[in-house]
Order: C-alpha cells, then sequence, then structure tokens
C-alpha cells in the first residue's frame, strides 16, 4: 500500500508511521481473506474502525474479518478518532501468515515509547 499510489483506496495510514509489529486479528476466518491479499507479497489495505464496545474492528469494505485485541484498540483509539473528525477511513496494512485454510491475518501496527 504506497501512500502516494493514486490507485489506493482513499484514507489515513494508521499509525501515521506505517507500523512495525504484527498485530494478530481476533476472530478471523480464512475464508473470509480478500482475494487480493492471496497475491500480495507486500501487504494490502484494511480499515479499521471504532465499535461502542471500545475495540476496533477490521473490514475489507463491509466484511469485518475481525477486532483487535483490547490494548491495542486502546492504543490507537486517538489516531482512529482523528480519522473521523477528518472524514478519513483509518486503514492499517495487513498480511496473511500461515497455509492456505489456517492462516491468520496481521495487522501492522506501533506503538508510542512513554517520554522520559
Amino acid at each position: 500500500m504506497d501512500p502516494m499510489s493514486s490507485t489506493r483506496m482513499p484514507g489515513r495510514l494508521v499509525p501515521a508511521s506505517g507500523g512495525h509489529v504484527p498485530v494478530r486479528v481476533r476472530g478471523f476466518l480464512d475464508s473470509a481473506a480478500p482475494t487480493r491479499a492471496t497475491r500480495s507479497e507486500r501487504g494490502f489495505a484494511v480499515a479499521l474502525a471504532r465499535t461502542e464496545h471500545d475495540v476496533v474492528k477490521v473490514l475489507d469494505g463491509a466484511t469485518v474479518l475481525g477486532f483487535l485485541p483490547a490494548t491495542w484498540s486502546q492504543t490507537i483509539d486517538f489516531e482512529l478518532w482523528s480519522c473521523e473528525q477528518a472524514g478519513e477511513p483509518a486503514l492499517a496494512r495487513a498480511v496473511l501468515e500461515g497455509v492456505p485454510g489456517q492462516r491468520d491475518l496481521f495487522v501492522m501496527l506501533d506503538w508510542r515509547r512513554p517520554r522520559p
């Protein structure tokens, strides 16, 4: 997902740094994997959205692929809120790991280190 590409989904990359930590998406079913994901070695874009239950859902269009763990949902909550205020969808880079039929979905995130 190249932020400068004219073919990318409109939205804002979360986290702004692009992310470095693979966070496993809970509740992901391999059968729900987007077809473009199997053709991508560098990852693919997914949307992130807050829910009323204080967790973040991972979306491919209208399809819910799964949810982030509660601690990660809290970590990126402000960035998602900022995207909502700007009227932009929050996007993240996702990757599939494992053999077809038994794959896990990971979203690349990052965390802010506390200042000393």
